[in-house]
């Protein structure tokens, strides 16, 4: 669809897109952590990580986190290069947990009480909504009112009307800003509401796009 378009293959009517993006503050974090210990057997190491990661379930229990849960223990032999010779290290035993927080004013705290419990590493800190349905829903809709203005620029330039709706195909939006769309995030959508949108910098950006293809009326013709 996106290799040449410049060029109308089958014209069939008007087809446009749309795309709308709706900024709304994250209400909940999930924080993902690794407890992880190398050691000469697989006893010592499985031994290791399952003190540190009781004393890290404690540590959470004590403070009243709100949800999270604990993975299975895993086990890698380890190598590393030494002037060109793989030499065996050991063997790492690791423990994955995932913790969520919606009050988010306690993300210092438990992350300190992660790494002073034992954790070896803090993956990742994902701030999200649970709104997340909802907000999309909204985003798709002014997806579709975008392309309906859209059309309507189009049809009245050209001297037609829109008719109906021919086609709706759903566009991921990750996928055309990888291609390089920047149209994307910067094109302004009519009905989207921009002046309510927040101004916290640790925003999530929910995207929808979508092609439309719209019959058109000429002129001559007329609707009962």
């Amino acid at each position: 669809m996106w290799e040449n378009s410049l060029t109308i293959k089958d014209p069939f009517g008007i087809s446009v897109f749309g795309s709308a993006v709706i900024k709304t503050s994250p209400d909940l974090v999930s924080i993902h952590a690794a407890v992880a210990r190398t050691e000469e057997t697989p006893s010592a190491a499985f031994s290791k990580v399952r003190k540190v990661a009781h004393e890290v379930k404690d540590f959470l229990r004590r403070s009243n986190a709100e949800e999270f849960g604990m993975s299975q223990m895993t086990l890698a032999a380890e190598f590393a290069f030494t002037n060109g010779q793989r030499k065996f290290v050991g063997y790492t035993a690791k423990i994955m947990f995932r913790i969520i927080l919606r009050n988010l004013d306690r993300i210092e705290d438990i992350v300190s009480g992660l790494v002073d419990a034992g954790a070896d590493a803090i993956r990742s800190i994902q701030f999200q909504t649970s709104d997340l349905k909802e907000i999309r829903a909204k985003a798709r809709r002014l997806a579709i009112a975008a392309a309906q203005e859209k059309a309507r620029i189009y049809a009245d330039a050209a001297g037609v009307s829109v008719g109906q709706v021919l086609h709706i195909q759903d566009v991921n939006p990750q996928v055309l800003q990888a291609r390089g769309e920047g149209h994307v995030e910067s094109e302004p959508v009519i009905d989207n509401d921009s002046e309510k949108q927040t101004l916290d910098p640790g925003a999530i950006d929910v995207g929808a796009a979508v092609m439309v293809a719209f019959a058109f009326l000429t002129p001559r013709t007329t609707v009962a």
